[in-house]
């Protein structure tokens, strides 16, 4: 009778390991991997290449999560069954369903960027910024600098057609900011972390962390005023316990 038991209970763990296996393997996975699918679909290679160690990646998202398909299944034709081209309106990718399939995960950033005009714009079904406009494929951090030249400069440049106002300059001041508060908070952290942390410090860079990504989240409102004031302002404050900081540690040093 144990004997029994245990050959019905083997016999479960083997299947349960081949479901597991099977629940593992991804032909969207598997096929866009191959390097002689390079020579054919050179961009989707390269789609592969960025969602592999991207942040989707590690949260267990493939291909089929935002395009739709069968991973499941190992012929071309079937795995695509049901998969559109982004430009189709009723693709999950389509620019004006765009908002709604990443704001699935990112709801935060959803709920600032339907406070905007480009999401206004976008359910007019006028050309504006989407998701992808600024996170293309699986770029976690969008390169701000590359996307003031290429997207805030194509529809707010001078002459354009619908009298939009001039902002590429303001955006790329309001970003500048940005990215220098990112940068600085890092520094501060990093110091705090190889020298120690005085005082109430850990609460007080614990709380500008808080504040940072508040104003990334903020920055899918496109309200760039907002954006720079709020960074300016963090910005002198990381300044000011930065330098605190170091000249406490330099105090030390001379005391030693």
């Amino acid at each position: 009778m144990i004997g029994v038991r245990c050959l019905v209970s083997a016999t479960f763990l083997a299947l349960s390991f081949q479901v597991l296996a099977a629940a593992d393997k991804n032909s969207c996975v598997d096929c866009h991997q191959k390097t002689d699918f390079f020579a054919e679909y050179p961009k989707l290679h390269e789609y592969y290449h960025q969602w592999l160690g991207s942040p989707h990646e590690q949260a267990g998202l493939t291909c089929e999560d935002c395009h739709g398909g069968r991973p499941n299944e190992a012929s071309m034709k079937r795995a695509h069954k049901g998969v559109l081209p982004m430009s189709a309106k009723r693709s999950s990718l389509h620019a004006t369903r765009q908002p709604d399939t990443c704001g699935e995960c990112h709801r935060a950033n959803k709920r600032q960027f339907v406070k905007s005009k480009h999401y206004q714009a976008l359910m007019g079904e006028r050309s504006a910024p989407t998701c992808t406009t600024c996170h293309p494929a699986m770029g976690r951090r969008p390169e701000l600098r590359t996307i003031v030249l290429n997207a805030c400069r194509n529809c707010h440049a001078e002459g354009n057609a619908e009298g939009l106002p001039l902002i590429a300059d303001h955006a790329e001041k309001a970003f500048n900011q940005l990215n220098i508060a990112g940068g600085l908070l890092g520094w501060t952290q990093m110091h705090f972390e190889s020298h120690g942390w005085p005082k109430d410090s850990r609460e007080q860079v614990a709380e500008l962390e808080r504040r940072y990504a508040e104003i990334v989240d903020q920055v899918h409102q496109f309200d760039l005023a907002q954006t720079e004031t709020s960074a300016i302002e963090l910005l002198g404050e990381l300044r000011v316990i930065f330098r605190e900081a170091r000249r406490e540690h330099e105090q030390r040093n001379e005391a030693s």
